[in-house]
């Protein structure tokens, strides 16, 4: 089997990202969609999307190589290739890429290449995709719902209590507003505490841009960030995530030390090496790769091994459409210590499309593994040429 084809599908949306009054639900990035689309003369086709600045996505992945090793595009990379052969490959496009890349847009894309290699693999084998990493220890996960602070602590409750009303066990608000005014922080937690009621999870997601970020972008000193810490603590989260500076492995470790709560991180991290960086300098309680970014299945699970020597947990990062919510099952069904998958409860028009909406909660507050053959989540190919453009 050789590959034939590798594409970059770029989606148009109606839809732009945030949480405002005016509008009933939060959204994701529903302006932009990327695709990697990948494809073999036998006939198999292995899809992934990729969470990074999807406008430039189609050049990394198809548009024109440059004469040097280490400039090339990633089709050209890859067709002709034997796709079983996925470790091989995954250092192929990391040294093929390696004068634009190594981090990045081209490892995001990279990410998602390598999913596709272990979607088509799966498929060529007629297996679930979880039985090639290592076989499942379950065969459903409990979901937590994930979406953004609004700046009302009653939009708060709303939605939070929706989220208990679809069945979720957990819910995640992340960035809005929150980390801007301490006393805010403390009227929203205190909101969507009360909505979730003692017996559900409640994860904080602070984000990392700081002090009205949107004007002045500075970073959280250590000291405010401790606070910070503390300031949730007494909302009994899980884990508060990706509120320090990805490059600062510092001050997540002397927050870490010091603080009441679990710590989380790890979305924005590229390849094995940012990962043991953290693990080695003692950051967080729970690592949260995100497959579309990470280097894909085949840097994460080597992250998962790094992890459990280290008695770290691993929860994956999974904030998109139903394709990385599949991915992220398969993976986390694999490992001892699964204990929450990320379903984004934020899903634009344009990523709930992709697969129309074919992952459900099931009524004990689950998520189901698919166990059908390869990723076991099918595209919605009409809806994808309705709204593609290039």
């Amino acid at each position: 089997m050789r590959i034939t084809d590798v594409e970059c599908i770029l989606l148009r949306g109606e839809e732009t990202y945030g949480a405002r009054r005016s509008e009933a639900d939060a959204t994701d990035q529903g302006d932009w969609l990327a695709l990697i689309r990948l494809e073999t003369d036998e006939g198999l086709v292995g899809w992934s999307e990729v969470e990074t600045l999807s406008t430039a996505a189609p050049s990394i992945v198809q548009g024109v190589s440059m004469g040097p090793l280490g400039f090339h595009t990633l089709r050209d990379i890859l067709v002709g290739e034997d796709p079983a052969d996925i470790e091989r490959l995954w250092n192929k496009m990391f040294v093929g890429t390696a004068y634009y890349g190594r981090r990045g847009i081209a490892l995001h894309c990279m990410s998602a290449v390598d999913n596709c290699l272990w979607s088509i693999k799966a498929q060529a084998a007629a297996t679930p995709l979880c039985d090639l990493l290592g076989g499942r220890r379950q065969g459903a996960l409990p979901a937590y719902a994930s979406s953004l602070f609004w700046d009302d602590p009653e939009d708060n409750y709303r939605t939070a209590r929706k989220f208990v009303e679809a069945g979720f066990r957990a819910a995640k608000f992340g960035w809005g507003p929150f980390g801007e005014d301490p006393g805010r922080d403390v009227e929203i937690l205190a909101a969507i505490r009360e909505a979730l009621g003692p017996g559900r999870d409640l994860m904080v997601d602070p984000g990392w841009y700081g002090i009205g970020w949107s004007d002045s972008l500075r970073s959280r000193t250590r000291r405010e960030n401790l606070e910070l810490c503390e300031r949730v603590a007494p909302f009994n989260p899980v884990w508060v995530e990706d509120f320090i500076h990805p490059e600062h492995v510092e001050d997540y470790a002397y927050v870490r030390e010091r603080s009441p709560v679990p710590i989380a991180a790890g979305e924005q991290l590229t390849t094995r090496w940012d990962f043991e960086r953290y693990l080695d300098s003692g950051c967080v309680d729970i690592l949260q790769p995100d497959l579309t970014r990470c280097g894909g299945l085949t840097v994460a699970t080597r992250v998962a091994a790094m992890a459990a020597e280290r008695d770290v947990d691993v929860i994956t990062h999974s904030w998109i459409s139903d394709l990385l919510h599949a991915y992220s099952l398969h993976f986390m069904s694999t490992l001892p210590g699964g204990r929450y998958v990320e379903f984004n409860a934020a899903q634009s028009r344009l990523s709930r499309g992709v697969t129309g909406g074919a992952m459900s909660l099931n009524e004990d507050g689950t998520l189901s593994v698919p166990d059908a053959p390869g990723l076991g989540v099918s595209v919605d190919l009409e809806f994808v040429e309705h709204h593609r453009v290039n």
